[in-house]
């Protein structure tokens, strides 16, 4: 890896520590509807120019029912999930809770196309689930642990990631990696921005202006959360896809994937930073076991001799 890429490298791993420090600053004033909506809205206006620019867009046509159900259960459901639970969890576990993907990859791969586990895995699934029950029982300075109905929402957000994926590799290979994920984008705004503006925002608590119109609310957002947004859609989602497809054209996929090993770190340090979110021992110890975990179930999988 050169040195340009290194630094790419990080600032991805920073980029996408940081969407869950804006996941933390947009949903409980815009909902879980709005914000999963205007990211993908925002990441479409990002991606697509490209995607247009290559002359890529009219080969989709062929796979647009398929890349509906993909972006349903690749981006529809886990963005609302993700936003949902960043209502009730710190910044910091909730990355590190979205750092599971690779292993629920493992168990879909398992389970359904009858991939061998091999000792390696099996072992890091113990251990990062191990951790993910750490975390969730972890007691903080107020003697609170995490929402469990969040943690379970979380991880199911994830397991969506990870079924995605698989669809993605049996139904939508032959498609670009970047021209895919505009289609989804697109995909998901084209489901989800329709009935967002039309609720309206929908914080965690009322807004004290008990407005009667549900779009007269948008007016009462504050800029904070406006510019967050901004970022989780046009940085967190838009440009690092951009980044993430050209590291993996220069390094590879298996080189460029290790920088979800770095995003939870990221996630915890954002937390601190910018949202006085308390760091403990047992937390990173946490973090380690599921990060760890994570690390070996990734690794390469060993096929089924079967049939």
């Amino acid at each position: 890896m050169t040195p340009r890429d290194a630094l790419i490298f990080l600032s991805l791993a920073a980029i996408w520590g940081g969407s869950f420090l804006f996941l933390r600053v947009t949903a409980p004033a815009l909902g879980p509807l709005a914000v999963a909506a205007l990211r993908t809205t925002g990441a479409a206006l990002v991606l697509l120019p490209l995607v247009l620019w290559q002359g890529q867009w009219r080969g989709l046509r062929p796979v647009w029912r398929t890349l509906l159900w993909s972006a349903t259960i690749s981006c529809v459901l886990p963005f609302i999930g993700l936003s949902w639970a960043a209502q009730h969890l710190p910044a910091g576990p909730l990355s590190v809770l979205n750092a599971t993907a690779p292993m629920w990859s493992a168990l879909v791969a398992w389970g359904l196309r009858g991939e061998i586990l091999g000792r390696s895995k099996a072992l890091g699934l113990g251990l990062g689930f191990g951790g993910v029950i750490w975390l969730a029982l972890h007691r903080g300075t107020d003697s609170v642990s995490l929402d469990p109905l969040a943690v379970v929402v979380a991880l199911g957000s994830t397991l969506m990631y990870a079924m995605a994926l698989d669809h993605s590799k049996r139904h939508l290979s032959g498609l670009p990696p970047i021209t895919l994920s505009a289609a989804l984008m697109v995909c998901t705004a084209a489901m989800l921005l329709g009935p967002a503006l039309w609720w309206g925002p929908q914080p965690a608590l009322p807004s004290p202006h008990g407005s009667a119109l549900p779009w007269l609310a948008w007016g009462e957002v504050d800029a904070t959360v406006w510019l967050a947004l901004l970022a989780l859609a046009a940085v967190c989602t838009g440009l690092a896809y951009v980044m993430f497809f050209g590291l993996t054209e220069r390094t590879g996929p298996g080189t460029a994937l290790n920088v979800v090993f770095l995003i939870p770190p990221f996630g915890m340090l954002w937390g601190w930073l910018c949202l006085g979110e308390a760091v403990s021992l047992d937390m990173l110890l946490s973090a380690g076991v599921i990060v760890l975990g994570t690390f070996l179930a990734s690794r390469s999988v060993t096929p089924s001799k079967k049939p």
